[in-house]
């Protein structure tokens, strides 16, 4: 009787069964169970981190080919500069919108100008962090082979002497006033040649050169107070710029320059009496002979040029 009991089940487990319609099939005698039963699943904090996921997709495309996708990207950034602005993404977000300096396309730099007002006027120091990679990309447009993006040069440097210009003039006060110098046509170097700029266009350059200097050559009020009322504000002394001891250049290293090759603009410029003495010394008797001619010319022009030499009188 055993035997046939096995052979019985051999049987069955070999023999195909048939299906009725509307019946499930029947479950495997070695099926595991692995439906489970919830109250309820908490997800904490599930709405933090959207609005980084959501700029880490955009960013790839301010390298997009089409010019209208880059500005789209950029007015969208600038939208969502107050949601985003204390977060982990404002430093990736512009790292990769400042090479945008040199697009080409206008539009595209217009509205990367709108982002950078936007983000000074509610943290400049998100601006001030970041300076030596804006005053890289503002030098290599204001060299740039194509005229219009030299242009536009002028207008960021503006922008960001209107936040962040002591740290500007810390930095790099030397290279930024001998660009503008070539801008406008006034290098004293005789193998480049002097071109005219309209007299609107060379109105903007002048405007930045007068702020330049302003902002790098002219005490502060609150020089003018006294020790004691600055001690008070700051009693501790605290340092303003981000990396005060960076002149002494303790922790980079530095190529070192040819011999003969002018080294006007490696010298540091972190207090105000080098810098006076850089534009004293170097410049400013050839600023006074260009700027003569544009106000015998008149004009938008002739205008910037007087409102330059009567602050450039305060230096003699």
């Amino acid at each position: 009787m055993a035997k046939t009991r096995r052979q019985k089940q051999k049987v069955q487990d070999f023999q195909k069964k048939k299906l009725k319609v509307g019946k499930t099939k029947p479950k495997a005698s070695n099926a595991t169970d692995t439906s489970f039963v919830s109250r309820s699943i908490s997800v904490k904090n599930q709405h933090l981190g959207e609005h980084d996921e959501d700029l880490s997709k955009r960013l790839s495309l301010l390298k997009h080919h089409n010019a209208t996708v880059r500005k789209e990207t950029l007015q969208t950034f600038q939208k969502m500069v107050p949601k985003v602005m204390d977060t982990k993404m404002m430093t990736p977000l512009l790292t990769r919108c400042i090479p945008l300096i040199c697009d080409e396309s206008k539009q595209v730099r217009s509205s990367l100008m709108d982002l950078f007002h936007e983000i000074g006027q509610h943290n400049e120091q998100v601006l001030r962090l970041l300076c030596k990679m804006l005053v890289l990309y503002i030098n290599m447009a204001m060299t740039h082979i194509t005229s219009a993006i030299q242009a536009d040069s002028a207008k960021f440097l503006g922008c960001l002497l209107k936040y962040c210009g002591d740290e500007i003039c810390r930095q790099a006060f030397v290279k930024l006033l001998s660009s503008l110098l070539i801008l406008l046509g006034w290098n004293q170097n005789k193998t480049q040649n002097s071109r005219k700029l309209h007299s609107k266009q060379a109105a903007i350059h002048m405007d930045v050169l007068c702020e330049l200097i302003k902002q790098g050559c002219l005490e502060p009020s609150q020089v003018e107070i006294g020790l004691t009322s600055s001690t008070v504000a700051n009693p501790h002394l605290i340092p303003e710029c981000p990396q005060p001891y960076e002149h002494l250049k303790l922790f980079t290293r530095q190529l070192q320059s040819k011999e003969g090759s002018s080294t006007l603009p490696d010298l540091s410029t972190q207090d105000i009496g080098a810098r006076q003495r850089v534009l004293k010394d170097q410049n400013l008797p050839n600023m006074h002979k260009q700027l003569d001619l544009y106000i015998k010319e008149g004009g938008d022009s002739g205008k910037s040029a007087n409102n330059l030499k009567q602050l450039l009188d305060q230096f003699h």
